[in-house]
C-alpha cells in the first residue's frame, strides 16, 4: 500500500461514514488523516474520553497550553463583544436564552450576561467549570450530551473554538440542534484547514495541535456537517483573535514556552478561523432523549 494511503476498518469518517483515508502528516506522535470521499481531516488515533478529559486540567490553562488562560480571557473581551454584536445583528435577536458549549472559564458568558442574555454553559474541564462557578456563572461539567434537561431549549447555542476538540463532532451538533428552539441559531467558530495560512504552514500551522485539536474543518466540510445535523448556514465571518505578543510569537514560530507569553495584547488575523451562523431547519419541538 502506498505510504500516503491509509485505510482503516477500525473507524468510519465522522461526516460521511467512509473508511478510506489519506495520510497527510505526522505530529507529536499522531497522524493527520483526510477522508478520500468528503475531505474531512482528523487526528488519528483519537484519544478516549478519560484521556481527553485529563488533557484539560488546571496545568493546561496555567503553564502547558497557556501561561495564564484567565488573563488571556480578560484581554479578549473586545473580541467577545464583536462576536456577540455580529451574532445579534445577523440573527435579529438581542435577548433570550443562550447556551455556550465549551464555555471554558466563562469569558464570553460574562459579556452576553452584560447584554441581557440568559446564559448558561457546559465545559469538559473541571478546572474551567469550577472557575466559572466561582464567578457565579450557570455552568455544568460535560459536553453537548450532558446539557441538563431542565435547561430546556435555547434561542442561540454557541461553540466558540470548540468543535475541533470533540471526539464526535457530528453527534455533538445533532444533540445541540435538538436543544435549539424550532427556529433557533447555532454559531460556531473553528480553524479553516483550507485557508492560505494552513496550506502554507502545514504541520507548523498554529492550529495544527494533535491531540488537543482532533478535527480540522474546511468551509466545505463544516457546511456539510452543519447541514447533516439539520442546520442551514446563513452567514460567515473571519474574526481574528487578541493574543499577547509572546503568545503570538510562540504560536507562529513554534518556538518558546508559555512563560514567554507576556507583553500587551495585539489583534491578529490570518483569516484562518471561520465563524459560521446557522439556523435550525428541522422544526421538531420535542427535546431528544
Amino acid at each position: 500500500m502506498p505510504k500516503n494511503h491509509h485505510s482503516s476498518s477500525s473507524r468510519a469518517c465522522n461526516l460521511c461514514n467512509a473508511r478510506d483515508f489519506e495520510f497527510l502528516l505526522k505530529k507529536t506522535g499522531y497522524s493527520i488523516l483526510r477522508c478520500r470521499r468528503c475531505e474531512l481531516t482528523f487526528t488519528d488515533p483519537i484519544p478516549g474520553p478519560d484521556e481527553l478529559k485529563s488533557i484539560y486540567g488546571q496545568e493546561y490553562f496555567q503553564g502547558e497550553m497557556y501561561n495564564d488562560y484567565q488573563r488571556e480571557v480578560e484581554s479578549r473581551s473586545p473580541d467577545y463583544r464583536k462576536w456577540l454584536s455580529w451574532t445579534e445583528k445577523t440573527s435579529l435577536l438581542s435577548n433570550g436564552s443562550w447556551l455556550d458549549i465549551g464555555c471554558a472559564t466563562g469569558g464570553f458568558m460574562q459579556i452576553a450576561l452584560e447584554k441581557g442574555w440568559d446564559v448558561c454553559g457546559v465545559d469538559l474541564s473541571d478546572y474551567c467549570v469550577s472557575t466559572a462557578k466561582a464567578a457565579n456563572l450557570k455552568v455544568e461539567t460535560g459536553t453537548a450530551q450532558d446539557i441538563p434537561r431542565e435547561w430546556g431549549q435555547f434561542d442561540i447555542i454557541s461553540m466558540w473554538d470548540t468543535i475541533e476538540h470533540l471526539d464526535d463532532p457530528l453527534s455533538a451538533l445533532n444533540v445541540a440542534v435538538q436543544r435549539l428552539q424550532p427556529e433557533g441559531w447555532l454559531v460556531i467558530s473553528t480553524g479553516d484547514i483550507s485557508s492560505i495560512a494552513a496550506r502554507l504552514l502545514g504541520k507548523r500551522w498554529w492550529l495544527m495541535l494533535p491531540p488537543v485539536h482532533l478535527y480540522y474543518f474546511s468551509r466545505k466540510t463544516l457546511d456539510a456537517m452543519l447541514r447533516k445535523a439539520g442546520l442551514t448556514p446563513v452567514s460567515v465571518r473571519r474574526f481574528g483573535r487578541r493574543l499577547r505578543i509572546g503568545r503570538a510569537f510562540r504560536l507562529l514560530s513554534g518556538h518558546g514556552t508559555t512563560s514567554a507569553e507576556v507583553g500587551p495584547s495585539v489583534y491578529f488575523n490570518a483569516l484562518d478561523i471561520m465563524t459560521i451562523l446557522a439556523r435550525r431547519t428541522s422544526p421538531e419541538e420535542n427535546i431528544s432523549s
